[in-house]
């Protein structure tokens, strides 16, 4: 099932990076890179990561989620850059589900 996200809503959407069905030890990690839509997300930085549940979470805030299309599916992606100074894509993830929303005020 695919994630859904109404437009105008704000919170961070959890996402969990692997590279060839593994998980990456954080310890490696430099930079990453993620895309959603034409949105841009770095960790470190506007990303943070859960040790806990190893995912990362990248913030959305209303006014991002509001530019989004309505009825549409936004694809996410990443880029990692190693420690070591190699940059490796991410399969992509799958698609999050852009719903329209009656109000277009932010709360």
């Amino acid at each position: 099932m695919a994630t859904k996200i109404k437009k105008g809503d704000a919170y961070a959407l959890p996402v969990a990076v692997t590279l060839e069905n593994s998980t990456i030890d954080i310890a490696d990690i430099e930079r990453i890179e993620f895309r959603l839509g034409n949105l841009r997300k770095v960790y470190p930085g506007q990303v943070r990561f859960n040790p806990a549940d190893g995912n990362f979470y990248i913030p959305l805030t209303q006014e991002e989620t509001f530019a989004f299309e309505a009825n549409t599916t936004v694809f996410i992606d990443a880029r990692v850059k190693f420690t070591g100074g190699n940059v490796m894509g991410v399969k992509k993830f799958g698609g999050v589900v852009i719903v329209d929303a009656l109000s277009r005020e932010v709360l």
